[in-house]
């Protein structure tokens, strides 16, 4: 790789890092963080729902028992903490390891605000579904724009000037 590219590279890699530990400084989360020890650390996508009316994180913890995942909600922040264990893994000589085991815990910063009383969760093979309700009143709303000299409402209701 070239030189200047590398550079770049990693320069960019310290920068996300820092704003990666900002962030969890600004939303308390590193008080978590500083005190647990984590193996690893699973890939997760936030996505809102096709209807619009909740955010959607799935993340990818294969081998989890699921009743050893714990869930906490506030309406921008989500931690999902558990353990993934290999009791049989003491006896082997392994060639190549690469499946991480132990404990993880992730703590994403919601770009919303959500309802985390009507939060729901399901596992489904080695896949965690967090379904978040927005709130009501935050509800994403699609604003249609007009043409100048269309109707601004149904029913013919006022004009564009």
């Amino acid at each position: 790789m070239d030189p200047n590219r590398r550079r770049d590279v990693d320069n960019l890699h310290q920068l996300k890092a820092e704003a990666d530990r900002l962030l969890l400084e600004l939303t308390g989360a590193d008080r978590v963080l500083r005190h647990s020890h984590t193996s690893f650390r699973p890939h997760a996508d936030v996505y809102l729902s096709k209807s619009r009316a909740a955010l959607i994180i799935k993340l990818e913890l294969a081998g989890i028992d699921p009743s050893a995942i714990h869930l906490e909600a506030e309406e921008r922040i989500v931690r999902i903490r558990g353990e993934r264990m290999d009791s049989s893994r003491a006896d082997k000589v392994y060639q190549q390891m690469e499946i991480n085991y132990g404990y993880f815990e992730r703590v994403l910063a919601l770009p919303m605000d959500i309802d985390p009383q009507g939060a729901t969760a399901r596992y489904e093979d080695g896949f965690l579904e967090v379904v978040l309700p927005l709130p009501a009143q935050s509800g994403l709303h699609r604003i249609p724009v007009n043409k100048r000299g269309e109707e601004l409402h149904k029913g013919g209701k006022g004009e564009a000037s």
